[in-house]
């Protein structure tokens, strides 16, 4: 709960000291739970794709997120298969990192990898994938573009870290 705290005083400080708009909340799937909850700047885009994934990005769109919920058989043991899928134009396949990471207490893994799209354009690429219950994958990415501005990078990875995930009860 600390360590929540922290982050949030943190997101608050950084993000008043480098813009002067407020945080606005959203929440993915709006009805259904499980669910991302997240503090975005209000001058982020926020739409929801065609195959249902929150798709969150900063207006330079030099900070892009991904927020989506799996279906798994055993969400337990699909972190670095469904990994793989997510990071399969990495330049150092499958991935340059994993760690152990958490959101909310649900504890996975994150995968660093950096991102070759098919247009050239190299991207930091962050995959933290955590099992909710015994049959989801919350999945959210964070990809940062080589040409961000270190401010803005900087509010991406509060916003990252204060992402959440509001569970059934």
């Amino acid at each position: 709960m600390r360590m929540l705290l922290s982050i949030l005083a943190l997101l608050s400080t950084a993000w008043s000291a480098t813009a002067a708009e407020p945080l606005r909340e959203v929440f993915h799937p709006k009805t259904e739970l499980p669910a991302f909850r997240c503090l975005i700047p209000t001058e982020w885009t926020s739409q929801v794709d065609a195959v249902g994934n929150l798709q969150l990005a900063n207006k330079d769109r030099t900070a892009n997120f991904s927020l989506s919920f799996a279906n798994s058989t055993n969400a337990a043991e699909a972190h670095d298969p469904l990994a793989k899928i997510l990071l399969a134009s990495a330049v150092h396949p499958p991935w340059d990192s994993r760690e152990p990471a958490e959101i909310s207490g649900h504890r996975g893994a994150r995968y660093t990898a950096h991102v070759r799209h098919a247009n050239g354009v190299e991207v930091h690429a962050e995959v933290v994938l955590v099992p909710v219950g015994e049959h989801q994958v919350a999945a959210s990415s964070m990809l940062l573009s080589t040409r961000i501005k270190p401010a803005d990078e900087t509010v991406a990875r509060l916003v990252f870290a204060a992402l959440r995930i509001v569970a059934p009860p």
